[in-house]
């Protein structure tokens, strides 16, 4: 028997569940389809529910039997900001039609010009909304009844909002949950919703005083679950769009970099983004992939910050052989996977945020660096 932790993260088009046990092994893990519509968030814990029915049936099927689950982690995509009725506005939406004020401030905010775009294309959902979300926070709050905003460190509420730059935009700042941090307990789950686990099986339990925790935005989680946390670390996060991610102990800039605070104080994360990987032909993304990482060298270079000989790779790309090789010969980097080729390290990341409380890490380092092992990939 093994204890597990059940690990969520919500995508644009698919929601991501894993049962883990808190050593890293993934015990069952399985991908729903999440339709698109202007509601897309109401939809969520009906895709939760199916993802529970379906790795309970795998345990079953396979003969493994799990303690009773005590946990779940919650990540999803971002910035994306939801109503309580659903209303959704995406992280990658065109907001052409949203008039931001140019204010110092607003600038910094990545979610401002999401909930005005809300506002703007949904009044009556806008004003009838005790909350709004600024993603994952929605489902949440569907499993709790706790409203919450997931802050993924200190250093980043410039990028959420304040009640000032609320006022000049003319948003209800009350309608904004409070702030708490990575791997805190959110709430614990209704009496009702456990009670309706058991209609999929009740060979996985769950306790009745299951904790719903603070996983975060789905690039931060996967940054937690790429060991990516260390000053010099570098990871190629690839998806439907795909992000160059370089952990750095100072701001760096450069033509196409962004660069945020990392999770760990005192440190950063410069990206560069591909926004439209998922649409292009393997040699225009490697050709992409290629002239990211080459702006990266050259902007750390003169920061003078040494760049590394080696990447670690999650999502699809990490049991595509063939791009890997690719990679590793077009970049002259060694590329790092984890181990067993698990490709969705958001949900390693939302299990060290679940182990914290568990295991007394000090910090998220200290989690990443016992449970995310990352394996050589060696060149065919």
């Amino acid at each position: 028997m093994s204890d597990a932790i059940l690990c969520v993260d919500i995508g644009t088009t698919s929601l991501k569940a894993a049962f883990i046990t808190p050593h890293g092994e993934v015990v069952s893990f399985c991908s729903v389809p999440i339709e698109e519509s202007q509601n897309t968030a109401s939809l969520w814990y009906g895709a939760f529910f199916q993802a529970v029915c379906e790795l309970k049936g795998q345990c079953t099927l396979a003969g493994k039997v799990i303690g009773t689950v005590d946990k779940i982690v919650i990540s999803g995509n971002g910035p994306t900001v939801v109503s309580d009725d659903g209303y959704t506005v995406f992280w990658n939406e065109d907001l052409a039609d949203v008039k931001v004020p140019d204010d110092a401030e607003v600038r910094k905010s990545l979610f401002v010009p999401k909930i005005l775009a809300l506002k703007k294309r949904n009044k009556k959902s806008y004003k009838k909304s005790r909350w709004i979300f600024s993603g994952p926070e929605y489902l949440i709050y569907v499993l709790t009844g706790e409203a919450v905003t997931i802050l993924p460190e200190e250093r980043f509420k410039p990028a959420y909002w304040n009640e000032q730059v609320c006022k000049t935009c003319g948003i209800d700042f009350e309608k904004l949950p409070p702030f708490v941090g990575i791997g805190d307990v959110c709430g614990i789950m209704h009496k009702q919703i456990l009670a309706e686990f058991t209609c999929c099986g009740d060979d996985v339990l769950f306790s009745p005083d299951c904790e719903v925790i603070a996983g975060g935005p789905d690039f931060i989680v996967a940054l937690i679950g790429t060991g990516t946390l260390r000053a010099g670390r570098l990871c190629d996060r690839c998806g439907s769009s795909e992000g160059l991610n370089f952990c750095t102990d100072r701001p760096v800039t450069g033509e196409g970099l962004r660069t945020l605070p990392s999770v760990v104080p005192g440190l950063w994360n410069v990206s560069y983004l591909i926004p439209n990987s998922g649409e292009l032909s393997d040699d225009e993304r490697l050709d992409a992939v290629e002239k990211g990482v080459n702006t990266l060298k050259a902007a750390a270079e003169s920061a003078g910050i040494p760049f590394p000989s080696e990447m670690a790779v999650t999502g699809g790309q990490t049991n595509d052989e063939l791009l890997l090789k690719e990679k590793a010969q077009r970049l002259n980097m060694k590329i790092l996977r984890p181990k067993n080729n698990f490709a969705h390290c958001e949900l390693l990341g939302d299990l060290c945020a679940g182990v914290m409380e568990i295991d007394y890490f000090k910090s998220l380092q200290e989690a990443a660096d016992f449970i995310v092992n990352l394996e050589p990939y060696e060149n065919l």
